[in-house]
């Protein structure tokens, strides 16, 4: 036997250890994952999903600059009719979820390190086209706003029939936040 190995039953027992601790590692990078907002299949290889609602705001704000910085790139770059995307786009929840998927996506064809296959560019300027016709769907025959007036988004909780429907099925009032 070597001097410098441990004993087999030492050596079970520190790769037992070993095994555990990476696995105690992976669960706390999927966690981190989950709480900083980035989730990601574990089958994927591409770039990770922003999960909005679980950024802090400092990590909302990096986000949200990287998304604008790649909209506006968007706008310039495909030049398409300017009723799309009004500049007020980044106070609207749907549109920050629509150019945040298509960012996602255009990154995973685009900046790849992984093969895409031959239509993988074709397919997301397909997906390109029904996301700007729904961002401007969202924006023109929801709110209403045009490139020099926002109207923000309505909240449906803060609409009284909302308070009053909530009495009818429960039976009294509740707090909507908690």
């Amino acid at each position: 036997m070597d001097d410098d190995q441990p004993p087999p039953s030492d050596r079970d027992h520190l790769a037992d250890r070993i095994d555990g601790l990476d696995a105690r590692v992976s669960s706390l990078e999927r966690r981190f994952d989950e709480l900083s907002g980035d989730r990601r299949s574990p089958n994927d290889a591409g770039p990770p999903v922003v999960v909005w609602q679980n950024l802090s705001p400092a990590n909302e704000t990096e986000e949200l600059e990287k998304l604008a910085e790649w909209a506006d790139w968007l706008q310039k770059r495909y030049a398409t009719a300017g009723d799309w995307l009004q500049p007020c786009w980044w106070r609207h929840g749907f549109v920050v979820e629509e150019l945040a998927a298509l960012r996602t996506a255009w990154l995973g064809v685009y900046e790849s390190d992984e093969a895409t296959p031959s239509t993988a560019a074709l397919d997301w300027h397909e997906a390109a086209e029904k996301c700007r016709e729904r961002i401007r769907r969202a924006i023109g025959t929801g709110p209403g706003c045009t490139a020099v007036n926002h109207k923000p988004d309505e909240s449906v909780t803060e609409d009284p029939g909302w308070a009053e429907e909530r009495v009818a099925m429960c039976g009294k009032m509740l707090d909507p936040l908690g």
